[in-house]
């Protein structure tokens, strides 16, 4: 009966064991990806101390502040390429209805001249 149990006992630290290196795996995984090189860093640490793994966890979440960051200079700069685009719009707007007073303008002074010029004339 002892010898069942111990078997049980067994078993479920093999579990355990297979499960713990599954998930340093992902750890070293990640690490990589972060660029984080998990190597013996002091006295008495292995590369899977939780301490030195921590560590890519700390390499995540500078990552996410930095990408917060990011997303906030990214929506901050369409916000202005808005605002200047709408300023910009209205400048052209403005252009656009003084030029074409403009050439109104321009094509009554032609007229009148053409009719002065007719009179002038017409009276000689």
């Amino acid at each position: 009966m002892l010898d069942a149990a111990d078997e049980a006992h067994i078993k479920r630290l093999n579990e355990e064991n297979e499960v713990g290196g599954e998930a340093r795996q992902v750890v070293g995984e990640v690490a990589v990806t972060l660029g984080v090189v998990l190597g013996d860093t002091g006295p008495r640490m292995s590369v899977w101390d939780p301490a030195n793994m921590r560590r890519v966890v700390s390499a995540a979440q500078a990552l996410r502040t930095e990408l917060a960051e990011l997303r906030e200079a990214y929506e901050k700069t369409l916000s202005d390429a808005a605002r200047y685009s709408e300023a910009y719009s209205d400048r052209i707007g403005r252009h656009i209805e003084t030029y074409a007073e403009r050439d109104e303008l321009k094509a009554t002074i032609v007229s009148q001249a053409r009719e002065i010029a007719r009179l002038k004339g017409e009276s000689a």
